[in-house]
């Protein structure tokens, strides 16, 4: 069309009443004072891009015994058995916030007060790109280059399988790609993150 791209990155508003109400759940859930971090288990595109329940359970204990901090749980209102079963499989004390989300603004303005989000290759992701806030990616059914972000903080995690980017929707086989996703390798890789938006001065939740 012949029109000039000036830049490429990212950019999201949050109204007044969305920020309102997130203070009120920072308050409701004693999330101030520590660090955020926001676990998004869902995808709408389908459920081979999905992580296991205890992966993510597992993530949140092995980073509550490295770092004082909150780790919620957020996801669509279809998904809130998800977020329950990811609780219940912690061994820490996580915040169970799929009620709270009743709309997209409050998603974005939950996410753009987190120290770092964890996700799957999902909306999400994007938000948190937006807000410059740091995201591991959990990746397996898509390949990484459709949806990066030159403005992306973060890491993408893969495991290491040949069937990579098939760009299914369901799997048919046994769903390798993302259940070879280590926690260990998760946890470390969103620890390094936080410190280094520490080191820069940029801890948010706050």
């Amino acid at each position: 069309m012949g029109c000039e791209v000036h830049s490429k990155e990212l950019e999201l508003f949050i109204n007044k009443e969305s920020q309102r109400r997130v203070d009120e759940i920072f308050k409701d859930c004693n999330l101030n004072g520590r660090p955020l971090i926001l676990l998004n288990p869902g995808a709408a595109y389908g459920s081979s891009k999905c992580w296991t329940a205890e992966g993510f359970a597992r993530t949140a204990d092995l980073i509550n015994q490295q770092l004082a901090c909150n780790i919620a749980i957020v996801c669509a209102p279809h998904e809130i058995q998800l977020a329950r079963d990811i609780e219940q499989a912690a061994k820490s004390r996580l915040i169970n916030l799929a009620n709270q989300i009743v709309s997209l603004d409050i998603l974005k303005a939950l996410i753009k007060r987190c120290a770092l989000l964890i996700t799957v290759d999902s909306g999400p992701r994007h938000i948190a790109v937006a807000f410059k806030r740091p995201v591991v990616t959990l990746m397996g059914p898509n390949d990484p280059r459709y949806t990066d972000s030159p403005s992306e903080i973060g890491q993408v995690i893969r495991a290491d399988v040949d069937c990579l980017a098939c760009h299914l929707k369901v799997c048919p086989k046994d769903h390798r790609c993302m259940t070879q996703i280590k926690p260990e390798r998760v946890a470390i890789a969103g620890l390094e993150l936080i410190q280094k938006g520490e080191n820069n001065g940029n801890r948010t939740g706050l």
